[in-house]
């Protein structure tokens, strides 16, 4: 029992090394080698798997069961990376090059080594751009095909779905008569990690609940929907970014970061008054709960507008590694009752108080250090 908590931790702790490593390599070198050397590695993978053959281990042998919703919450990620490892084993994804007129039954391999075959024609009618009522600014980009005598629409955010193949606008010609599609045929993968956040939003809402009661729920809902609520009156100008699952996913990682720094404020005073040592730990303890369950809600909003967007739900972009990074650092001084360094309070709030500049990493250090496709605030 001992053995398998003390080696569960110790990979979490491994994954959280590997993968700030893993950004570092890729500002250093290129995607290309981080995804050589880590992110697309078959040793990257298995120390995934060994984790989570780990943590079902010891759920099982702490008879985790008997708190059914900390097990099912636990259960929850299993799924998902078994959704993921899935993905990583059977899809295959490519791209498709058409013009106007032209008709294509294939698409190329990421890698362009192979083509890879299609069970129906697609037929490319007609690409358009819309742009902002008075401006040059692209609102969106519409491809029109036509499949099995059909019409279909193929935009930014607008997926055309066929037999299991997804069709995704990419980019276009320069001319304007053909477009490049991303497709994406991932049966299992997909479903099986779509399954692994229903128990995770059902687990996290259930434990919250039990840990912070109906109005902690409300005090937290509230600020949330008022974040939320002046995200979703910006009207984005880039095409990829004007979806209702904008506004969901920032506002939700706003608050959450808002209370990580409540929490790293007030660890700071536990750490300095031994007045206010045991009534912030107390408080702070609590408010773990709410700040990491927002989080993964918007890590995971965040990957379902990916797979609509870009067909991939997780695509280990520097913004994504630090968010899940962030993730894994909080939750172990969730872990007090198995790990005793986090049962002295001194300890507790330095942690926390060193865990925020994971945040600011997070937020900021991305941005202007690490760069990537969310390089921005």
């Amino acid at each position: 029992m001992k053995f398998l908590r003390k080696i569960s931790f110790a990979l979490l702790i491994l994954l959280i090394i590997v993968l700030a490593g893993a950004t570092v390599v890729e500002k250093l070198f290129s995607t290309e080698k981080a995804v050589e050397w880590i992110y697309g590695a078959w040793w990257f993978v298995a120390l995934w798997g060994i984790f989570a053959l780990a943590m079902l281990a010891f759920i099982i042998r702490a008879r985790l069961y008997r708190k059914f919703p900390a097990f099912l919450l636990h259960c929850a990620f299993i799924v998902i990376l078994l959704g993921g490892l899935v993905t990583y084993l059977t899809a295959e994804r490519g791209h498709m090059h058409i013009r106007q007129n032209e008709i294509h039954n294939y698409f190329v391999s990421e890698d362009g080594s192979r083509r890879i075959g299609l069970p129906f024609n697609v037929k490319m009618l007609y690409f358009d751009i819309v742009y902002h009522p008075g401006t040059a600014q692209p609102a969106d980009y519409r491809s029109f095909v036509m499949v099995e005598n059909q019409v279909h629409q193929i935009s930014m955010n607008n997926i055309f779905r066929k037999e299991g193949y997804r069709f995704y606008q990419m980019d276009y010609d320069s001319d304007e008569m053909g477009a490049t599609f991303l497709v994406s045929h991932d049966p299992w993968g997909v479903g099986i990690t779509y399954a692994g956040y229903l128990l995770l939003a059902i687990s996290m809402l259930w434990i919250l609940f039990l840990r912070i009661g109906w109005k902690g729920v409300l005090y937290t809902a509230i600020p949330t929907v008022l974040v939320w609520l002046y995200i979703s009156r910006i009207n984005p100008m880039t095409p990829i970014l004007r979806t209702p699952m904008l506004a969901a996913h920032v506002s939700v990682i706003m608050v959450a970061y808002m209370l990580f720094l409540f929490i790293a404020v007030t660890a700071i005073v536990g750490l300095f008054s031994k007045k206010k040592t045991e009534k912030f730990y107390r408080i702070n303890s609590t408010l773990l709960y709410p700040a990491v369950f927002l989080l993964t809600a918007g890590i995971f909003i965040g990957a379902v507008w990916a797979n609509i967007s870009w067909g991939r739900y997780w695509g280990w972009d520097a913004k994504e590694t630090w968010a899940l990074i962030t993730l894994l650092a909080y939750s172990l001084p969730m872990h007090g009752e198995n790990i005793p360094f986090f049962r002295n309070h001194r300890k507790f709030h330095l942690y926390c108080a060193l865990a925020f500049l994971v945040v600011l990493m997070t937020f900021l250090g991305v941005t202007y250090v690490l760069g990537g496709i969310h390089s921005y605030i």
